[in-house]
């Protein structure tokens, strides 16, 4: 524990529980590990809940700098939410903190929260969830936008003082892709690995299970269609989705396509995470198809869990870098290569899976943490 308590700026637009997502996870957890290791925590966030602008829970107090935007404007991220929410960070002047830390993601509350920390005399931390870099962006909002998008990408990695990595594919791709050469740290997501070994198993049963939001690149339709291709030598095959998002309905109409609508079940949102755990530790392969992961806590989890993991080679997707050899198996992203590795896996037994999801529980990357922030 530091000698001094300090108080800690952590800056959000999305929080636990009113948005689940890999960034709300990790912001959340390692809050509530600083607050137990003495620290101060504020989460500064938009307004997600109804009444005051703060309220405290768990020891952190959550901040309120704007009303709620949207995230997302149809199947894209909102550019207006991230304008809006960058705008509101200029409150910040108004807040006493020791250490400010921004969530790099939508990029603009970086360049407010530079002008505050200059003006402060303190230190500006960011988080680094992934790299996009112009190829991608171009695909995902078209050329000119794209370009533009890849320039503020490319401005915004100039204003933080220190930056931490959430996993060791991002931060070899600011250094490769976006060449940044300031202070950069890992500090990797994590799970809460006590909580995951304490759950119960569901009742209900699966196969295979996908657990994440329902959004284009996160190619849940490739796993559809892996059900299909699995249904021909596995008629009773099980497989749950868990999640929800702009692909929804488009993903349910493809089900009942395809004739695997009575082997799928679409969950929504889940109430707690110990939901998620349950029905983790009642299934048997964890399968996340997406092309484009920052890190993928999620396959953590399933291993804590103990269950193997199947996702899929793409430049952009981190998460193949957690699936070690006798943990699972990563294959070309076709319907067919899914569908045959997850009856590879089937045959497995008792994967070793939870020893190695214990090197990344939560405490020792908000101890990670506190090393970057010199405390």
């Amino acid at each position: 524990m530091s000698a001094k308590r300090l108080k800690i700026a952590l800056v959000s637009d999305a929080v636990l529980p009113f948005h689940k997502g890999g960034k709300e996870t990790r912001i959340h957890h390692l809050a509530q590990e600083l607050v137990q290791m003495g620290q101060d925590v504020h989460i500064y966030t938009m307004q997600w809940w109804k009444g005051a602008d703060t309220y405290e829970q768990d020891g952190i107090t959550y901040h309120a700098l704007c009303r709620l935007y949207p995230l997302y404007h149809g199947k894209r991220r909102s550019i207006r939410e991230g304008v809006f929410f960058g705008l509101a960070c200029l409150k910040l002047i108004a807040y006493d903190f020791d250490i400010l830390e921004v969530d790099h993601m939508p990029y603009f509350p970086l360049f407010s929260a530079k002008i505050v920390s200059v003006i402060k005399r303190k230190k500006l931390f960011a988080t680094w969830h992934e790299v996009v870099g112009l190829k991608a962006w171009k695909a995902y909002v078209g050329p000119v936008a794209g370009t533009v998008a890849y320039a503020v990408e490319q401005l915004s990695i100039h204003l933080p003082d220190h930056i931490e990595a959430v996993s060791s594919h991002t931060y070899n791709q600011l250094r490769s892709i976006l060449h940044y050469k300031g202070p950069l740290s890992l500090v990797s997501n994590g799970i809460d690995f006590p909580r995951i070994t304490a759950a119960k198993p569901s009742k209900t049963s699966s196969d295979l299970l996908y657990a994440g939001r329902l959004i284009p690149h996160k190619n849940v339709e490739l796993l559809i269609r892996a059900v299909a291709v699995l249904k021909h030598t596995k008629p009773a095959v099980r497989c749950i989705i868990i999640g929800t998002g702009s692909e929804f309905d488009r993903l349910n109409t493809l089900a009942a396509e395809l004739g695997v609508q009575e082997n799928i079940t679409f969950t929504g949102r889940l109430e707690s995470s110990d939901d998620l755990f349950a029905l983790m530790k009642s299934s048997k392969v964890f399968v996340s198809p997406s092309f484009r992961e920052g890190f993928g806590i999620t396959i953590l989890e399933a291993y804590a869990c103990g269950l193997s993991a199947v996702t899929v080679e793409h430049p952009d997707n981190a998460a193949q870098h957690l699936v070690k050899k006798d943990l699972g198996i990563v294959c070309e992203p076709t319907p067919e290569a899914v569908a045959a590795a997850v009856n590879q896996l089937l045959k497995v037994k008792n994967p070793p899976t939870k020893s190695f999801a214990a090197t990344y529980d939560w405490h020792k990357q908000a101890s990670a943490l506190k090393k970057v922030y010199g405390i």
